[in-house]
């Protein structure tokens, strides 16, 4: 193989091997204990495994630590991520990012629990509870209109979501979440009435038949 071919080769084979999760490359015997884009696999995969350990020492979920950082690092360190992270769902630079990030948080996580809080209600973040959006009151007018747009379509088309909130002048999730609990309660509903149907009687045949065939 040509130098430059050779080159190109191992070019395409790291760039596939990080395009990978973490997870991916560690179940592969040739690059589980290696380096990938100059991150060490056997080094994430067991600091994700005490990290997880660690957690559920402190009776975290990943909700509440994701809650936590999104509130100090930012949205991309969000439940979802921390879930990934875990799992080793993630791309070895990715990891590489949140592994500091991480040792930090749980670094003063277990420094207040050791202080005596126990609940770390506190350090966790009950803010974005506070900051819960109050419940959405519609209007008669409003459901009315609602109804009716449900009755010819329980699935709108996201243009059609957008035109009913503004034509409402209520925010669109707002509205999307109303169809949603429609339709779920509309299957609920169903499900209630076939449960109580009664059960199919089997019909009789006529007597003048049976008389027939006697005779």
């Amino acid at each position: 193989m040509s130098p430059v071919r050779q080159a190109s080769s191992s070019s395409s084979s790291s760039s596939s091997s990080s395009a990978l999760s973490v997870g991916q490359l560690v179940s592969n015997p040739q690059t589980a204990s290696g380096e990938v884009d100059g991150v060490n696999l056997e080094e994430i995969r067991e600091f994700a495994k005490a990290f997880k350990i660690r957690r559920l020492s402190l009776g975290l979920t990943q909700t509440q630590v994701g809650q936590a950082l999104s509130a100090t690092e930012g949205p991309a360190y969000s439940q979802s991520a921390i879930c990934r992270f875990e799992k080793l769902d993630i791309t070895p630079k990715s990891a590489q990012k949140i592994k500091p990030v991480l040792e930090r948080w749980m670094a003063e996580a277990e420094a207040r629990h050791r202080a005596g809080m126990q609940n770390l209600t506190e350090f966790i973040g009950s803010e974005p509870s506070k900051k819960r959006k109050r419940r959405t009151s519609f209007t008669p007018q409003a459901l009315e209109i609602l109804n009716a747009h449900f009755e010819k379509n329980t699935h709108p088309s996201g243009q059609e979501m957008t035109e009913i909130a503004e034509k409402l002048n209520y925010d669109r999730e707002v509205v999307r979440v109303w169809f949603c609990n429609k339709r779920q309660a509309l299957k609920n509903t169903i499900k209630r009435l076939k449960q109580h149907e009664p059960a199919t009687a089997v019909p009789l045949e006529p007597l003048t038949d049976s008389l027939e065939e006697n005779s």
